[in-house]
């Protein structure tokens, strides 16, 4: 049976999948995980990305914000309301929700995914290549975890020591935040759980390599590698067509 994270189950209450969004999104902004991809965006032809599973928005929302040229973010989810009311001032979100299982690339088209896509199944991982590339389009896909007990240790951190230190922080601010985080800790739980869980679905290096090779041709190109930085490692997958 594949296991999903409690924020991707409908039942699971949107105030909880909201703060719990945003707090992930929030501190991967403070830490600057996503900083190595501004020197990709740059390589690809077009400035308009769609950003597909987008969450909170806050990794989109940093990169259009500190690329070098300018870029314009469209983003999209299952659960369009968990992006963070912040983001929405400053970027295009899509509001109808979009099943990423069913989701159909368009042609030529530039989407990314951070901290995402761990959430899907290995056959879900691959057959979202295969639309990519049936449909000639280019991916950028950027993963925080690894399968590691490094990657435990800075979840349960983050959950149990970071999250309660940083709460009153977060913007927008939250009564309901500080609630769920100092008075009744469901928030703690929550955050820790779907942390713990997301580490035994991630992949390393050489697993997503093994994973995608069959996609990788004289007419598509799909590089993954492994960033090392001191606030945490990331794993990096461009997918695109070749030029000719």
């Amino acid at each position: 049976m594949f296991l999903k994270e409690l924020e991707d189950y409908p039942w699971f209450p949107s105030y909880l999948r909201k703060m719990q969004l945003e707090y992930v999104g929030w501190i991967s902004v403070q830490l600057e995980l996503y900083r190595p991809i501004l020197k990709e965006i740059i390589k690809f032809p077009s400035n308009q990305w769609i950003d597909l599973a987008s969450g909170s928005g806050w990794p989109a929302f940093y990169l259009q914000k500190n690329a070098t040229h300018q870029i314009h973010y469209t983003l999209s989810d299952l659960y369009p309301d968990s992006v963070s009311n912040e983001v929405k001032k400053q970027v295009e979100v899509e509001p109808a929700s979009l099943d990423l299982n069913k989701f159909q690339p368009l042609n030529g088209k530039q989407y990314s995914l951070f901290n995402a896509y761990h959430h899907f199944s290995s056959a879900q991982q691959k057959q979202l290549i295969k639309k990519m590339k049936e449909a000639k389009a280019s991916c950028i896909i950027a993963e925080v975890l690894e399968p590691s007990l490094l990657s435990f240790i800075q979840v349960t951190l983050a959950a149990f020591i970071v999250q309660p230190l940083t709460a009153w922080t977060i913007r927008p601010f939250s009564f309901l935040r500080m609630i769920t985080t100092y008075l009744i800790p469901v928030q703690l739980v929550t955050v820790a759980w779907d942390g713990w869980l997301s580490v035994i679905k991630s992949k390393n290096v050489n697993q997503y390599k093994e994973l995608l090779r069959e996609f990788i041709d004289n007419q598509y190109s799909i590089e993954v590698r492994r960033i090392q930085k001191l606030q945490g490692n990331l794993i990096v997958i461009i997918a695109q067509p070749v030029s000719l």
